[in-house]
Formats: structure tokens, sequence, C-alpha cells
């Protein structure tokens, strides 16, 4: 399921695609993922004199790279009464020892990775929690096909005031189509609220387009690297003609 390149990059030998740019994943994931939405700036402005919640939810948790680096500035930037709530969604889970060799790629994350290993572990299916950092970064993976996963999110009620933000990490819409159709959007929308942000390396055509059907307004920022663009965007119903 997992190859590996002379630089130590893994491709999925499912969709033959990278789980990250091979320039710099460390750097990719902060940019698209946690700057795409202004995680620095809105964790930092969370009020401290409440006890509250921020939610993520994420499509395709992988590596795990995305999820480490959204914990690393949680613990650099967030109030201590606040809970990180992290939500992702996984059908090909990574074996701890590849997760591991992964993460090893970036030394910024050995603490993360030890911490998350040490917890990991893939399933067939099923929902599984994991909490760090004495419960205050709590971990959801749903071991399951997108739209399935996020029907189970929605029901289970598992996000009661909606999303504050989206990582749309899946493979590429020409690799793993399945990450970015109608199904997934509705299912995103039910998922958000107004103001819910989104942040994805993808600038495909039909899933701006795909979108901007389900109430949110996208745009296209300079990407990372070799990448030209890619997609920010934010949840507000009121856009839908």
């Amino acid at each position: 399921m997992i190859r590996w390149d002379i630089h130590g990059v893994p491709y999925s030998t499912i969709f033959n695609d990278k789980y990250f740019c091979t320039q710099n994943g460390y750097e990719e994931s902060l940019y698209v993922s946690c700057q795409g939405n202004n995680l620095k700036q809105r964790f930092s402005e969370l009020d401290p004199g409440i006890k509250g919640t921020f939610t993520i939810i994420e499509t395709g948790f992988g590596t795990g790279l995305s999820f480490c680096c959204a914990w690393q500035l949680w613990q650099q930037w967030a109030p201590v009464s606040w809970m990180l709530q992290f939500i992702s969604i996984e059908l090909y889970p990574l074996s701890n020892d590849d997760l591991n060799r992964a993460l090893s790629l970036w030394p910024p994350l050995l603490a993360y990775k030890q911490t998350l290993s040490a917890q990991y572990r893939p399933f067939s299916n099923g929902t599984k929690h994991f909490y760090f950092d004495n419960r205050r970064v709590h971990l959801t993976i749903v071991f399951d096909d997108v739209v399935a996963a996020l029907k189970e999110i929605y029901q289970q009620g598992m996000v009661s005031c909606g999303a504050d933000a989206w990582f749309l990490n899946g493979f590429s819409p020409f690799s793993n189509p399945r990450m970015w159709t109608a199904e997934v959007f509705k299912g995103m929308a039910l998922l958000s609220r107004q103001g819910t942000t989104l942040a994805t390396f993808t600038v495909a055509g039909f899933v701006r387009r795909g979108l901007e059907a389900n109430g949110f307004v996208v745009e296209r920022i300079p990407g990372y690297g070799k990448k030209k663009t890619v997609l920010i965007g934010s949840f507000s119903p009121s856009s839908i003609e």
C-alpha cells in the first residue's frame, strides 16, 4: 500500500499519489491547512476566560502530518481553557511503523509523533478516540469511506454547533475522485456553520463548483512550492443562488 521514494516521501500504491509534497511536507501543511484556515490568529484570539472547543474536520488522515501541525500550533497559541477537537476520516490507514517513518522526516514534530504513535493503531472500520495533553486535544478517527464517515459524524452529533475549519487533504481529485463528490460537499455543508473555513491544495474546477453549490465561498491564493495556487474558503449559506 505504501512505497517510499529516495527522499523518504511516501506514495500510495492504491491511488498512485504522494501523501505530501516532495519539497517539504511539513511547511506545505503549515501553509495550506493551517495558514489557509488562519489557525494561528484564530487560536490566539480565543477567549481565555471561558472553556470552549475548537473543531477541525479533516478528510484524509494519511500520515497524521496535518493533525500534528495543528496540534503544534494549538499548544503554542491557544488558551489552556480550550480543547481542540480534531475529527479525521481514513479508509486506508497507515501502519504504526509507516506513520512513524513518515513523521520522522520533520524534527519539529518529534514530540508529537512520539505521543501520537504511542496510542495510534489502524483499524479496518469503526470510530476511535485518542486523547492528548491531559485531554486538551481530542483526536477522533473514523475509519470508513468518506461519505459514510461524514454521515456518521453528523448522525452521532459529534459536532454540535458546526465545525470551525476543514482540512480537505484527500489525494488528488483525479487519483481519488470518491473524496471529492457532490455527496461529500453536501456532507460538509451539514457539518458547517456561518463562517466555517476550509483549505485544500486542489483548485480543480469541479471541486470549486461543488463547494460553491453547497454554500462555500472560495478563492484561489498563491500555492506552496511548485503548486501555483491552492484553495481557501468559508461557509456562507446565503451565497447559494
